[in-house]
């Protein structure tokens, strides 16, 4: 009967550990995992920092025009937010109102380069059109993205057509067009405008420049342990010299409750002790069982 429960409980843990590989190998991968801030790993650092995006837009004549390169907000870490012009000059080149779209969108450039890790959470927002009338496109198709495949042309492309890519030889749509650009193919539909989209690759781990923030946090807060015990230790003083009874704001009540603090202080420290040396033992035991 023993042995019936051993063979139960090894296969359960068997098919837990094949559910969670299973899940492990089709999940999206976090850029922060392959790549991030380090700044005792300069290879690794640069990398991460030479990601970037670019707008870009083609009309039906092909001709490629690109915007301004986009590093990584300042302000919100992790994030690319992308405010690309697209003039109206360069969308049919004759000023006669006969713009035309081919394709447009955003392009993720300098992603680390092995196709293994593909597809990336990117949680795509604020992904729309402004035309030069002030008319708002939003594009719900791009806001709902939450991962993307390595486009056939390297990194990662956002691409905005109002038709199909078709392969000639195959038939196969290679490029897919999106839903809320439909019609901006035709003459005098697409005059140009201001192409909007904002990219979360998920904020990076607290390393390298921000050690100097945490240090400084600490060193603070040691301060302000330093203060409490210098004021403490001085009411404590004063107190003993003023009362000998115990109220609910006097310093009996603090020099008794500072004596019992420090006759349990050696079995609260071995007790911590033996807590984390359980919680070590039971990371051990996680990452021995992943290597497995």
């Amino acid at each position: 009967m023993r042995s019936m429960k051993k063979l139960f409980v090894g296969m359960t843990a068997a098919a837990i550990a094949a559910s969670c590989m299973s899940i492990n190998a089709f999940a999206a991968t976090k850029l922060n995992d392959v790549i991030h801030p380090d700044e005792n790993d300069k290879e690794m650092n640069d990398s991460y920092y030479s990601v970037g995006c670019m707008g870009y837009f083609m009309s039906q004549k092909w001709k490629w025009n690109q915007g301004e390169w986009v590093g990584w907000s300042e302000e919100e870490p992790g994030k690319f937010i992308i405010e690309y012009k697209i003039s109206k000059a360069i969308v049919d080149g004759a000023l006669d109102g006969k713009g035309t779209l081919g394709d447009m969108g955003v392009m993720v450039c300098n992603m680390p380069d092995d196709p293994s890790k593909y597809p990336y959470e990117v949680k795509v927002s604020n992904a729309k059109f402004v035309a030069e009338d002030g008319t708002e496109t939003v594009f719900d198709s791009l806001n709902s993205i939450t991962e993307m495949q390595e486009d056939p042309e390297g990194g990662i492309r956002f691409h905005i057509r109002p038709t199909d890519e078709v392969d000639e030889t195959t038939g196969e749509v290679t490029k897919k067009a999106l839903p809320e650009a439909a019609g901006w193919d035709q003459e005098g539909n697409f005059e140009g405008g201001t192409l909007y989209m904002t990219l979360d690759f998920g904020a990076p781990d607290a390393a390298g420049a921000d050690d100097s923030s945490s240090k400084k946090e600490d060193d603070s807060s040691s301060k302000k342990d330093d203060s409490t015990k210098d004021t403490s230790s001085k009411k404590d003083d004063s107190t003993k010299s003023t009362t000998t009874t115990t109220t609910t704001t006097g310093g009996g009540t603090a020099a008794a409750s500072d004596d019992t603090a420090k006759s349990a202080q050696p079995e609260t420290g071995a007790a911590e002790g033996l807590l984390f040396a359980g919680v070590a033992i039971a990371a051990a035991g996680v990452v021995v069982s992943k290597r497995k």
